[in-house]
């Protein structure tokens, strides 16, 4: 339903001053809203006043309230008052009619503008002319939401205010970075016919709406400028252009000029279009909201009305129809298509149509994503072309293509809209015109909620007829099954088949049934005299998987199109299916059976071979209950039967040669008395529990030497119930003593597994504790030879040096020659030093130290390193240091490479070493067979790397390198 709102008082928009204002207010509100008493708050000074009251009970309100929905911006209530805020004010009503506060709650938008605009007037008042000619426009107008009006008043203002001869307001219709255009032109003066379209550049537009500047030109000052070519066609002595703009949007402008010569324009002239455009601009955009809220209501009204027209029929003929006809009538189409997506996905073809030429329904083959159409469906959005001529969708189909290359193509407007539910889309609705596109964005949004509502009625005719067409199909199958079930003869299987041909919608109709060797030996038919053998023969050969349509060629004579279906099922019952016949129909049109005949035939056909199967499923169930047995009398596991008093009736080959030799003839002895006395009772309970709540029990027993497992479970008659006896018991016995022996031994081998593993994680971590004091002691060792060694050596180097600077001749080259002794030690102390423990991985890390390793290689090595990087836990560094230090050790003693590489790659929990070179690489036997020789590189590497609780990974090829990759947690 539509709310109405009250009429827009004219005195708002004209009271003089903002108590006026509010006094207007709050007699009309309360009249509207039939309260006890109104109260009109305003934001004056800073500070929210009361501005106007009317009626009584005034004294419950302190303002509180007032504030809050001030503040908030929403409808507050509490107790009997409620606040409404509007722009910079609020109105507050005591006892009102709640029906009345919501009516006039949606005048809210035009009393803010309202308060705006006399707040303006009041800042501006004292301004004489300015002033005056603001309130005769105001006078004028009277409140008016005529938007035409509004335009043409203000143009003759301004035109008559200044002494100017002429005045126009231009609204814009498209506005952009480079400028704007001005589309609909109110005038006054002008002598001839005046339609607009004019341009406003980039500077001019920046000036008038960016800047909120009034530009002024003379010809004699302007003359040759850019702005003077730009007025050339309206020649004027003068101009003023003004710009209109509300709440922070462009309108348009106002443009007043004088065609005398000497015409000036002073200060004041300035400030009055500058005020008059300020009023337009507010009564523009009152107009325009109210036009707005008109607009809507019309919409809403025009969609419920189409709404309910689509409703009316659940037939699909009917919708689409109803569907196009709204179109048509809504948006004044030319024509229009509701479009089908085919069940390729890919193609859209013309289901209904209104308007298009035959020739155009018939040879459009849309594609998805191609075209107006095509692209709607695609995207599952609205794609509308102002001029397909001009725009570059460019055709759907080879047919639209064609007739637009050749410049023959019907429309220029064209709208598509997808039609679908939330979960596909099934099809589009495509709106053409012969002009241009006539519809604004307002009106593009109101197609789109058209469409949701087509998609609606479309898809709920869809689901009906198809609920339709389930029941017929249903009640074939039915009739079907219960003909074939109840008569299998030849009259039965003709009648089957005019059944299966009527719901196909077939003109003639074939039902061959096949022996084993697959040859027909069973034909029915309607409408359609017996098929020769060779007919037959070749029907059997165009059987496939499923359903499949038949070309003519493939079909039997006369027949338009065709379609075959095989009859499979698994008479044996324990087995793949197999072929036992085929359904054929054919009729004498051309058009091929649709997904939904094909999908009806399959439906029934298997009906068919299910009813068929039924006789032969019956003695395959009477072999396999002969094969069940075949398979009790060889099987290793006791299996007895007893009835309901626990009398044996039933005993396998097992059970005798177990038991007999203990108890007896098994046959005809008590089952519950079989067990030794301890477990009898055992025994007893779970058989109270089979026949007590017919569900299956688990026991154990002995008899004589043998512990034996049992499982009972019962056997009932057709029909039977829990309050009806069970027919008999049966029991699946197992010796459990070879059981016994068997897990015993498990066990003793699982102790030895486990005692293995416990040693293992010993020896782990015994090899983990020597690493760490191996660490320790280098660390201490290449501390010891870097303080202290190292520095006696230096010091003696030192005495060496200055020793050799006092001595002449011989004695100085053999100080010297000592010196240099001493050098080489010292650095060969450090070295080994550096090498038992450099100082880099405790003082840099990780990184430096990894990149020292590579500098000190024989072979030319390269470090790389990836993702953001981290420093690690000091035992993890020191880990990695190791291995890649021992990987390098290996390459250059056994790979004989050029080059080798370090990879070091930080990931979000981990890091991954990867080392590479290019030598000779190996197989796993030769790495097996060097382990054996006493080379332990590897294994080494290994242990060290899950010791760290990481993995190692080694990929290597004769003559192809060697791969080493570390990963591990860090």
């Amino acid at each position: 339903m539509t709310a109405s709102f009250p009429a827009f008082p004219p005195q708002l928009s004209a009271a003089p001053t903002v108590r006026t204002f509010g006094r207007a207010l709050a007699e009309f509100a309360c009249k509207t809203v039939r309260a006890h008493g109104v109260q009109v708050w305003a934001v004056l000074g800073g500070s929210l006043v009361v501005v106007g009251e009317e009626g009584r009970g005034l004294g419950l309100s302190d303002g509180t309230l007032a504030a809050r929905a001030l503040a908030e911006g929403q409808p507050l209530a509490e107790g009997m008052l409620f606040c409404v805020p509007f722009g910079g004010g609020v109105l507050e009503f005591v006892g009102a009619d709640p029906g009345g506060v919501e009516q006039l709650s949606g005048l809210a938008p035009l009393l803010a503008l309202a308060l705006e605009g006399v707040q303006a007037r009041e800042v501006r008042r004292g301004r004489g002319r300015v002033a005056e000619t603001v309130e005769q426009l105001v006078r004028r107008l009277g409140g008016s939401l005529d938007l035409a009006e509004v335009l043409t008043a203000t143009a003759e203002s301004a035109a008559l205010a200044l002494g100017f001869g002429r005045a126009f307001v231009g609204l814009f219709s498209e506005v952009g970075e480079a400028g704007a255009h001005i589309g609909e032109v109110f005038t006054y003066g002008f002598d001839e016919a005046f339609t607009g379209g004019i341009a406003i550049g980039p500077v001019s537009f920046g000036r008038l709406v960016k800047r909120g500047e009034v530009i002024l030109y003379e010809r004699v000052r302007d003359a040759g400028t850019p702005l003077a070519q730009g007025l050339a066609e309206l020649d004027p002595e003068v101009a003023l252009i003004a710009p209109l703009s509300a709440r922070g949007r462009p309108l348009g402008m106002l443009y007043v000029d004088s065609r005398l010569p000497g015409a000036r324009v002073g200060e004041d002239d300035t400030w009055l279009v500058l005020a008059l455009a300020e009023q337009a601009s507010l009564a523009i955009d009152n107009a325009r909201l109210y036009s707005l809220e008109t607009r809507k209501r019309e919409a809403a009204e025009a969609l419920r009305e189409a709404g309910a027209a689509l409703a009316s029929s659940l037939h699909l003929r009917d919708t689409l129809a109803q569907v196009l006809e709204q179109a048509q009538f809504l948006f004044g189409t030319d024509a229009a298509g509701v479009y089908e997506l085919q069940p390729d996905g890919r193609t859209l073809t013309i289901r209904s149509a209104l308007g298009l030429p035959s020739e155009y329904v018939l040879r459009v083959r849309a594609k998805v994503g191609a075209g107006v159409t095509g692209r709607a469906v695609a995207r599952r959005e609205i794609v509308a072309a102002h001029d397909l001529t001009q725009a570059h969708f460019g055709g759907g189909s080879r047919y639209t293509r064609q007739l637009l290359a050749q410049g023959r193509y019907p429309y220029r407007g064209v709208v598509g809209l997808p039609l679908g539910t939330r979960a596909e889309v099934f099809g589009a609705l495509t709106l053409y015109w012969k002009d241009p596109l006539p519809l604004d964005p307002d009106d593009l949004a109101l197609t789109e909620v058209f469409a949701a509502q087509a998609s609606l009625a479309i898809e709920n005719a869809r689901l009906y007829e198809e609920e339709l067409r389930r029941e017929r199909e249903a009640a074939v199958l039915l009739n079907v099954g219960r003909l074939l079930g109840e008569d299998q003869s030849d009259r039965a299987l003709s009648e089957a088949v005019r059944l299966a041909t009527l719901a196909l919608n077939a003109g003639r109709g074939l039902l061959a049934l096949t022996g084993e060797g697959g040859e027909v030996t069973r034909c029915a038919t309607f409408n359609l005299h017996t098929p020769s053998q060779g007919e037959l023969a070749s029907l059997l050969a165009q059987l496939g998987r499923g359903p499949r349509p038949l070309t003519r060629r493939h079909a039997l004579p006369v027949a338009g199109s065709a379609l075959i279906v095989p009859l499979r099922g698994d008479p044996s019952g324990d087995g793949p299916e197999h072929l036992l016949g085929f359904l054929y129909a054919d009729d004498s049109s051309t058009e091929p059976p649709s997904d939904r005949v094909l999908h009806l035939a399959r439906s029934v056909a298997d009906q068919m071979a299910l009813t068929l199967t039924r006789e032969r499923l019956l003695s395959a169930l009477a072999r396999q209950e002969a094969r069940y047995r075949q398979l009790a009398e060889g099987a290793h596991d006791l299996i007895l039967s007893a009835d309901p008093s626990g009398e044996i009736t039933y005993a396998n080959p097992a059970a005798t040669r177990l038991l007999e030799p203990l108890t007896g003839p098994l046959i005809g002895a008590n089952l519950l008395t079989l067990p030794t006395p301890a477990t009898r009772p055992a025994l007893q309970a779970a058989w109270n529990a089979v026949n007590t709540h017919a569900a299956g029990g688990r026991t154990e027993i002995e008899v004589g030497p043998y512990r034996l497992e049992l499982r009972l479970s019962v056997v009932r008659q057709a029909g039977a119930s829990p309050a009806r006896p069970v027919q008999s018991v049966l029991t699946v016995a197992r010796d459990l003593s070879e059981l016994q022996t068997l897990a015993a031994e498990i066990q003793r081998r699982g102790q030895a597994l486990e005692a293995a593993t416990s040693r293992t994680l010993e020896l782990r971590s015994y090899l983990t504790l020597f690493t760490q004091a191996q660490e320790e002691e280098r660390r201490r060792i290449s501390r010891e030879l870097h303080d202290d060694t190292a520095q006696v050596l230096v010091a003696t180097s030192r005495r060496v040096a200055r020793l050799a600077r006092d001595l002449e001749g011989p004695q100085r080259e053999r100080a010297n020659d000592i010196l240099g002794d001493l050098n080489a030690a010292i650095e060969s102390v450090r070295r080994f030093a550096r090498n038992l423990r450099p100082s880099v991985l405790d003082d840099l890390g990780l990184l430096p130290a990894l990149e020292w390793l590579a500098t000190q290689a024989q072979t030319d090595t390269r470090l790389e390193v990836s993702g953001p990087e981290r420093r690690l836990a000091p035992a993890l560094e020191l880990t990695v240091f190791r291995l890649v230090q021992e990987a390098l050790t290996n390459v250059d003693k056994h790979a004989r490479a050029g080059s080798a590489a370090i990879r070091v790659a930080f990931e979000e929990a981990s890091v991954r070493v990867v080392i590479t070179d290019d030598g000779q690489g190996f197989t796993a036997e030769q790495a097996q067979g060097r382990a054996q020789a006493g080379h332990l590189g590897l294994i080494g590497l290994r242990e060290r790397v899950t010791l760290a609780g990481g993995a190692l990974r080694v990929d290597s090829e004769p003559g192809r390198g060697t791969t080493l990759v570390f990963t591990l947690p860090g």
